[in-house]
This record gives C-alpha cells, structure tokens and sequence, in this order.
C-alpha cells in the first residue's frame, strides 16, 4: 500500500488536533480545579451534583432563615427581659408603698412615677423588630397592638396568631407572640393593675379614715345576720389573754379560745370591704396587686421560657447544617473531581499530554521536512 504525503499530512495533523484539544480541555480541568466542566463530561455525575447543589442552597436558605429567626427572638426575649425589670420593680414599689411610715407625699411621688413606667410598659408592648414589624401583634404585624381608649384603659389591636418562618426540611417556627398572652394573659391586664395602682396610692391615709375602719371592723357582723362580730370579740379575748400569766391555770383555756377566735376574725376582715382612706384599704389593695404582679411574672417568665427553648433549638438546627453543608459539599466534590487526589490527577494528565503533544509537533516537523531530493547528488 502506498501512502501519500498527503495521507501522512492528514494523519499527522488529526492527530495533532485531537491532542491540542486533549490538551485545552485539561488545561481549563487545571483552572477550574474540577474534572467535570460539563454535563457531557459525565452527565451522571453531574445531574447527581445539580441535585445535590439545589439540596445545599436549600440547606444555606435555611440558615438564614434561622438567623432571622433568631434575631427576632432577641428582640422578643429583650424586651420581656424589660418587662421582668419593670414587674419586679413594681412588686418592690407595692411592698414599700405598703410600708406604714411611708408617707402620703412619698406615696404621691410614687404614683408619678409609675405613670411614666405605664408608658414605658407600653412602648415595650409595640416594639418592633428592625423591619417596622410589630412583635406582639400577632399575624397583625403592621397594626399597631395596643393603643389607648381614650378613658385611660388600653386595648389589644392584634390577634392570638404568631409569625413563623420555616428554619428546616421539616421545621417551621413562630419567631413572635401573642401580645394579649403576655400583658392581659390569664386574666390579668398589666395596664389595669398599674393604672390601679396609680390609683390607690394617690388617695391619702388618713386618721379619720383608720379611726372610721376601725369602727366599722369592730361592728361588722359575720356572717351576715348571724349577730356575731368576730373581730371585736377577738380583739377582747386578745387583751383578756395578754392579761394573764402563762402559769394562771385558765392561760391555755383562753389561748385555745383567742386561736378560734382569729380564724374567725380573719375570715371576717377577708370578707368586709375597708373605708377607702384607712390603712387597712391601701393594704389590701396593695396585696391584691402583690398576687396580679406574680401572675403578669409567670406570664412573662413563661413566654420567656418557650422563646429560649426555640433559641436553643435553632442553635442545634445550625450545628446540623453545618454537618450538612460539609457532607454536601463532600459529596459534590466528589461527583465534579473537586478533591485534591482529583486535581493532582488532572496536572498529572496535564503534564503528560503537553510533553506528548510538544513530541508530536517535533514529529511532525521532522516528518513533514523529509524529501527524496535532498539525497539525490
């Protein structure tokens, strides 16, 4: 078989062609620093990897979901660490405001100073988040919860609902609350208690007043049409006891009877209403409110509780996406060559191929310079 110049020409420049683009395509593998450029490089591989890759993007969503969520909750958990501040404030203002030698100016200045905390309160009830969103309106987070009725009282504008966002695959969270839970949860209204509580302290005590219930007390009869009054009958037995030695052989007949006899008189003061303007009626609205601050408390404290759990779930769902992330990663490096054993192999290949073709082209040089005229003398 006789072969032509220019069969060898064609031969010689194919191959040369094909081994440039050997050369080229290992020359972007190199740069890329991945072995799968296009989905015809290994069309497996790479639909497993575009599938894998809209997996970790979901999975990156996610994270800033929770990130948002997270920077909700601290707002949320913020100000109801505010509004501990406030109520235990308030609990210590009722037990020194109870105090007997605290005085009517001292109890008036205390009153003023509460209305500012009711401002305050409610400035904490309509706070918003960094995005003008109202944290305690529920599904209504650009109505504004509370607001004033205009006779002093305050009402509730949002609804029981609460924002979520979803912060997994299979998680979705409420990143705010129910204002009406917290501040008017439970039957209590911290509007109300502190707007009752300005009240009470700025009706003054007076001696007349205290004089007036103490009448009243000795004469209130108990149960009603029974004839007895138990306050004045133990008031008596009291001072007959207080009287005796503890060695006069009647002492423990009386003490046993003054003992009935205070149950029976504290029954009867639970149950008679003291003259506004006595000591006795700034007590016992001082511990009414005692027992509704407890109960706004436990309202915060739990509504602090539940975010704090949803703080420490969102930590642990962002230590697991960080395994995700990793092991996705891992795995679509895996599927493009992205790893270094991939890439060490590919300027291996790169090296080769380039001594190769720099071979072929002396080849074919030297080849293509042959001619029988330069050995004919």
């Amino acid at each position: 078989m006789r072969i032509s110049t220019q069969m060898i020409y064609q031969s010689s420049n194919n191959d040369l062609t094909s081994m440039q683009s050997q050369f080229l395509k290992l020359s972007q593998q190199v740069t890329a620093q991945q072995r799968v450029l296009l989905p015809s490089d290994d069309p497996v591989a790479a639909a497993r990897a575009l599938d894998m890759q809209q997996t970790a993007d979901l999975n990156e969503q996610y994270k800033t979901n929770r990130q948002n969520a997270n920077s909700a909750l601290s707002s949320v958990q913020g100000n109801l660490e505010s509004m501990t501040n406030m109520l235990t404030k308030l609990k210590s203002n009722v037990i020194t405001a109870g105090n007997a030698s605290y005085s009517n100016a001292e109890r008036i200045n205390m009153a003023s100073e509460i209305k500012g905390n009711l401002a305050e309160v409610l400035g904490y009830a309509n706070a918003q988040d960094g995005q003008g969103n109202y944290l305690f309106a529920g599904f209504k987070s650009t109505t504004q919860p509370f607001t004033l009725d205009g006779t002093g009282g305050v009402v509730y504008n949002g609804d029981q609902g609460a924002m979520s966002l979803q912060v997994d695959s299979t998680r979705v969270m409420d990143i705010s609350a129910s204002g009406q839970a917290i501040f008017q949860g439970n039957g209590q209204d911290i509007f109300k208690t502190m707007n009752n509580f300005i009240n009470v302290l700025s009706v003054p005590v007076t001696e007349a007043a205290n004089k007036a219930d103490e009448t009243a007390a000795n004469n209130f009869v108990y149960p009603a049409g029974s004839g007895l009054t138990p306050i004045a009958a133990y008031k008596t037995s009291l001072a007959q006891l207080n009287a005796l030695s503890p060695t006069d052989p009647t002492y423990q007949a009386v003490f046993t009877a003054t003992a009935a006899l205070k149950l029976q008189s504290d029954a009867a003061d639970a149950a008679r209403t003291p003259v506004v303007g006595s000591q006795a009626a700034l007590t016992r609205n001082l511990a009414s409110f005692n027992t509704q601050i407890d109960s706004l408390l436990s309202n915060v404290t739990t509504a602090k509780a539940s975010i704090g759990a949803r703080q420490n779930e969102l930590d642990n769902l962002d230590a697991a996406g960080e395994v995700n992330k990793e092991n996705y990663t891992q795995t679509i490096n895996n599927l493009l060559g992205r790893n270094p054993s991939d890439v060490n192999q590919l300027i291996s290949d790169y090296t080769l191929t380039q001594t190769y073709l720099s071979a072929a082209q002396k080849v074919f040089v030297t080849t293509s310079g042959l001619s029988l005229l330069n050995y004919l003398k």
